[in-house]
């Protein structure tokens, strides 16, 4: 069974594979906190509205025959953006190393959330089919 043609799968590993990205991005935000001029980054999240109405993370063109072309210009998922808001150090890093470490905190809290409803989902597919290991 492909659980990736499930839409409630691909959500929820579509949202693990964010909140993955973004933990790379906070990781890199806390590695570079000494660096003069470096600016924090963060993921912009994905709303539904963006989703549905072709914004900046559209949903993609389905190829189902192999003849299918693939959409021009395919972008990555993801695109990191520059927090504008943050207070600057006198080197000019906008870095706050409790801030991130907040985001990252929530990040992995979110994480978790999301393999277990993922694991939990799992399970239920498992008793409906009647197999328990």
């Amino acid at each position: 069974m492909d659980l990736s043609s499930i839409p409630l799968f691909k959500a929820m590993k579509g949202r693990m594979a964010w909140l993955s990205e973004r933990q790379q991005v906070l990781a890199q935000n806390v590695a570079n906190a000494d660096t003069p001029s470096y600016r924090a980054h963060d993921l912009k999240p994905v709303s539904f509205r963006e989703l549905v109405g072709g914004g900046a993370g559209h949903v993609p063109l389905a190829t189902t025959q192999v003849n299918h072309l693939a959409a021009a210009g395919a972008a990555t998922p993801f695109r990191p953006e520059v927090d504008r808001n943050a207070e600057l150090s006198p080197s000019g890093n906008g870095v706050s190393i409790e801030e991130q470490m907040l985001k990252v905190a929530g990040t992995a809290n979110d994480f978790q959330l999301t393999t277990s409803l993922y694991r939990s989902h799992v399970a239920m597919l498992k008793l409906v089919l009647g197999r328990t290991a």
